[in-house]
């Protein structure tokens, strides 16, 4: 590693061993750029599958990276990306979810994008779900009733770079970020009250980093050509699944949104916005419709309640 950039993936998984394995297999088939070097960071946060196995037999097998196995018993997804952060001895951090699969270009992209880009500390990538043309119609963008939050996450703004502003763009999560380990020592870490614990769906333990970053004055540049594919969960297309996100994920939103008025009732638009849906998801018979007005319900009350915690902080 003499005279090498050395760049740190960190990946936390709980009870993944399937999809891990895919994302393992993924990573041993990228090319470690020039001028650089690749360690792997696996924290095993309380897994009770075959994951430990998997990763002690990844460890052996591979001659492309070096292995840090690591175990964190709280649960909680940002125990574990705080404990890889401690431990990682790169320069530059490559976050990576435990059921995403890397691009084959992945690192060339995250080199070519920290060499030429030295006012960022920080970096996004562009996910994609990874579908294989069995999945409903209506969970493309082209259809007439599209579903947000994505019931696959897929974060996409296009095929040219560009600059992340708060209040500007979307702010991407944390499952595809470079970033600089200096700014962990600027900023802090990961809130270790939020983001998901085991499988649930809870979040915003990367959207509250973020935002706490680019306020100290760090920039985000988003790279689409850092590249990586979400594994498809069929369970995530059924209906209370959706409804489910869309509430957490909306809730988390705008309870961290600078946005929010600092004191005064909630607006009335937020209770007339919800009821509308409500009658709507009610009064129509289009199945696609329905769906679509019954998640935009429970993002809409999820709006509510993020406001109303925001005004309890």
């Amino acid at each position: 590693m003499k005279n090498k950039r050395l760049i740190s993936i960190i990946i936390c998984t709980h009870n993944r061993a399937l999809v891990l394995t895919d994302a393992l297999q993924s990573l041993e088939k990228v090319k470690i750029p020039e001028g650089f070097a690749v360690d792997i960071i696996l924290i095993d946060n309380a897994s009770s599958d075959g994951t430990s196995l998997l990763i002690e037999t990844f460890g052996k097998e591979t001659d492309k990276f070096q292995i840090q196995h690591m175990h964190e018993e709280n649960l909680g997804k940002s125990f574990a990306l705080n404990k890889g952060i401690h431990t990682a001895a790169g320069d530059w951090l490559a976050f990576i979810d435990d059921d995403h699969i890397v691009n084959k270009g992945y690192l060339d992209a995250v080199s070519k994008a920290v060499n030429e880009n030295p006012s960022y500390n920080l970096f996004c990538g562009r996910i994609l779900p990874n579908w294989d043309g069995t999945e409903p119609l209506w969970v493309h963008d082209t259809v007439v009733y599209p579903i947000r939050p994505f019931p696959i996450p897929c974060f996409d703004l296009g095929d040219n770079a560009v600059e992340i502003k708060l209040g500007e763009t979307f702010i991407p999560g944390a499952g595809n970020l470079i970033i600089r380990k200096s700014v962990f020592q600027n900023v802090g870490l990961f809130s270790e009250e939020l983001g998901p614990k085991g499988h649930n769906i809870s979040g915003g333990e990367d959207i509250e980093f973020i935002k706490r970053a680019l306020k100290s004055g760090e920039r985000l540049l988003y790279v689409p050509e850092v590249l990586q594919y979400h594994h498809v969960d069929k369970s995530r297309l059924a209906l209370p699944y959706l409804i489910k996100k869309a509430y957490l994920r909306s809730m988390t939103s705008y309870q961290f949104s600078d946005s929010n008025p600092n004191s005064g009732d909630l607006p009335f638009y937020l209770f007339r916005q919800a009821f509308s849906r409500l009658l709507r998801a009610l009064f129509t018979f289009n199945r696609d419709a329905r769906r679509y007005y019954l998640v935009r319900l429970a993002a809409s009350i999820g709006e509510i309640q993020g406001r109303r915690r925001a005004k309890s902080i």
